[in-house]
């Protein structure tokens, strides 16, 4: 499997009304890996994630995907490559399940909808558990549906059924956000299949053993600064967790031999 960057940047950082929201960063994520971001909140997570999209230009520094400036590729070009999944998609007409998804579909069709269109949205939408909701209206749904029909979105965009597929990467800005428990692990068990069909995954999570059970690699921020970088679960430590989070970490052995966290101030 691939272990080459698809995405890099170089001393990107971003400022607004005159405030500093990223120092300057430089990070390559690893393909065909989940890659996870995370900090407690107003470290610059979602800033991060949209720069590295190309869905936001940077003050300054370059992003790079394989060798080229991300922003000059083409709009369509680069939909077919990459997709991006925000925390919040507002979406107030009538229109159906069915249709949001559809919408994924946008750059591969010039006028209309084909067969294989529709039929890439229907086993995006039964990959998610929101096969059986397909006519009913978006706005009606909870707000965990919605997450969950955006997210089939997000996969009918990239979707590929080749043998071989072309790399793509996915940005999922807090997809579990909204969900219940079951929700989160059928999610999260979702995403964390997609690195053996050619997917960069690149997702930000607040719950740190969700996290530590479905990343591969994990990237912290605090207060707009890259602050370190674990290739592994095992590399993130309690004196870590307490300087990116003020909090104190104790890891308890399972019975499955994994680890959970426990914290306290």
């Amino acid at each position: 499997m691939a272990t080459t960057p698809t995405i890099v940047l170089d001393e990107v950082h971003w400022s607004t009304g005159g405030a500093s929201i990223l120092q300057p960063i430089s990070l390559a994520f690893a393909a065909d890996k989940v890659n996870v971001i995370l900090g407690p909140n107003g470290a610059g997570k979602s800033t991060l994630m949209k720069i590295a999209a190309g869905r936001l230009r940077p003050s300054g520094g370059a992003v790079l995907h394989g060798d080229r400036d991300i922003f000059s590729i083409e709009a369509k070009e680069l939909a077919l490559q990459r997709a991006f999944l925000s925390q919040h998609v507002e979406i107030d007409f009538a229109i159906t399940v069915e249709e949001v998804v559809l919408m994924g579909r946008y750059p591969h069709f010039a006028r209309a909808p084909g067969r294989e269109d529709r039929r890439i949205v229907d086993a995006a939408l039964d990959l998610v558990g929101m096969g059986d909701k397909r006519r009913q209206i978006y706005p009606t749904l909870s707000g965990g549906e919605q997450q969950r029909v955006q997210l089939a979105r997000v996969l009918a965009q990239v979707w590929s059924d080749d043998a071989a597929p072309a790399p793509r990467t996915i940005f999922l800005d807090e997809p579990v956000a909204s969900l219940d428990i079951h929700h989160q692990l059928q999610i999260l068990d979702l995403v964390r299949s997609l690195p053996a069909r050619r997917c960069t995954i690149v997702v930000t999570l607040h719950d740190l053993n969700l996290a530590m059970d479905y990343g591969d690699r994990f990237i912290f921020l605090r207060d707009g600064r890259l602050q370190a970088i674990a290739e592994e679960p095992a590399a993130v430590s309690a004196d870590l967790i307490q300087r990116i989070f003020d909090v104190r970490a104790t890891s308890l052995d399972t019975e499955d031999g994994g680890r959970v966290l426990r914290f306290g101030l």
